[in-house]
């Protein structure tokens, strides 16, 4: 039967099975002290890391790594305890071989990560902390884990690097070809209207004014070869009345000659002065016809001449007919020739600015390259503890204590709870609903021998109430 119990029932209960409850209590103590004290010593080695900021490299070149290596600190806990950098620390140092051997690397990965804690101090440091049995591995690890974290870190910053340059350098090639097919299209285009393209508009304009001026030239010529040819002509009917009349008068002085000089001898003064005008006569005739010659050779070379100034005339007119025609078909091509050029440029744009991105994606690249080493600088590198961090035995024994005296108290509470014994006159009255006419005293003691009768009249219902060496008796 289960009661309740007062504080001084719980220690008169106690004092009752003080054997029983100090046996559990030692027995408790002992094993819970046995097992504090059989623990192996576990030695913590610290480390603290400082992230340098790289603000001087971004003024100078745009980084392809967007993100800030003093972000990282978010995730480093995250990442010094991810597989590869485990992993790659396990089989480097040989750490928990038994463990590798019988349950696999997958397994030594996951008791690392139970003996290490990495905490985050400020901004720009973290602290690691890694707990082995021996102190020289723990204050190894705790200095290489900082290394491989940096590694895999720069590692993967220049990998994102690398990969930006080769993206930039990829688009340089596409975009290399773009723009040489719109040069090959472009010049194809300037081939097909050559003469008629924008840039030669005032070279076509300069033409046909400069064939308009020759027009005017040759059609003065013409007219000054025109003029020249009429004159020719009026000269070669005189030229060809005067040769004639030379002639006639010649043919005339020949006949009297010879009529002379059957009369007369040739010294005759008739005769000679006759043959002297024949010769006279002959001579302007000979003149005569040299004149007709010549003015008979001027007027063919000055029809020649008209007809050359007619034949550059109507060439100049054909020129000047193409030149006006390029010039009206050169709006059309300016048209087009723009958009070819307009995609052209757009296209160089877009390579020029590409060209300038890798070259600056080239530099940051060798800026991860050059500033790896100053990245992640040990502010406290790890020493060698010389004192054990764990178990902390005097806080262990003191727990023991508590949970053997717990245990103690607790059996005896619950046997003293579960025992239907009754011991004095008071817990009789509240258990049971009878008179109490008498106590007797408790005789088992050697001590006790006398019979105490109690009068009826003592206390509640005629009790006396027993001393604690007396029984109660109904």
């Amino acid at each position: 039967m289960e009661r309740g119990m007062t504080a001084d029932q719980v220690l008169k209960a106690l004092w009752r099975r003080k054997v029983l409850v100090g046996a559990i209590v030692l027995s408790v103590f002992a094993v819970g002290a046995a097992i504090v004290l059989l623990q192996p010593n576990m030695y913590e080695a610290t480390s603290v890391v400082r992230v340098q900021p790289q603000r001087p490299g971004e003024e100078m070149v745009q980084r392809t790594v967007s993100e800030l290596v003093e972000q990282r600190l978010l995730t480093v806990r995250q990442e010094l305890m991810s597989r590869p950098v485990l992993q790659k620390a396990i089989e480097e140092m040989n750490l928990y071989p038994d463990i590798v051997s019988e349950k696999g690397i997958e397994s030594a990965v996951v008791a690392m990560r139970k003996d290490l804690t990495v905490r985050v101090e400020g901004e720009t440091a973290f602290e690691l902390t890694y707990a082995s049995r021996d102190p020289e591995l723990a204050a190894k690890v705790a200095n290489r884990l900082p290394q491989l974290f940096a590694e895999e870190t720069l590692k993967s910053r220049q990998a994102q690097a690398a990969r930006a340059t080769k993206l930039f350098a990829d688009e340089i090639t596409s975009l290399s070809e773009s723009v040489t097919g719109w040069e090959k299209k472009i010049a194809a285009f300037k081939v097909a209207h050559i003469g008629e393209l924008p840039e030669q508009l005032e070279m076509n304009m300069r033409g046909l004014e400069r064939v308009g001026a020759l027009l005017q030239t040759k059609s003065e010529e013409l007219r000054v070869a025109e003029a020249r040819r009429s004159d020719l002509a009026r000269a070669r009917n005189a030229a060809d009345s005067e040769a004639g009349r030379l002639e006639a008068a010649e043919t005339t002085l020949t006949q009297d000659l010879v009529a002379a000089r059957s009369s007369w001898t040739g010294d005759h003064p008739e005769v000679k002065r006759l043959d002297q005008e024949l010769a006279t006569m002959t001579a302007k005739r000979k003149d005569a016809e040299g004149r007709q010659f010549a003015e008979r050779q001027e007027r063919g070379r000055v029809t020649g001449l008209i007809g050359a100034i007619q034949k550059d005339i109507e060439e100049l007119h054909q020129q000047a007919k193409s030149y006006q025609e390029r010039l009206d078909r050169t709006p059309k091509w300016a048209h087009e020739l723009g958009v070819l050029q307009r995609d052209y440029e757009i296209a160089r744009a877009k390579y020029q600015s590409v060209v300038s991105r890798r070259v600056e994606a080239e530099l940051a690249q060798d800026l991860e390259l050059r500033g790896a080493e100053d990245l992640f600088h040990v502010v406290s590198p790890a020493s060698v503890p010389a004192l054990a961090a764990k178990p902390d035995r005097v806080s262990g024994l003191l727990i023991c204590l508590l949970i053997a005296l717990g245990l103690g108290v607790l059996t005896g509470v619950v046997l003293e709870m579960r025992d239907d014994s009754i011991r004095d006159t008071q817990e009789l009255r509240d258990r049971l609903p009878l008179p109490i006419l008498a106590v007797v005293p408790n005789m088992q003691s050697s001590k006790v021998e006398k019979r105490v009768l109690m009068p009826a009249t003592g206390g509640r219902n005629g009790v006396v109430p027993p001393s604690s060496s007396d029984s109660t008796l109904n």
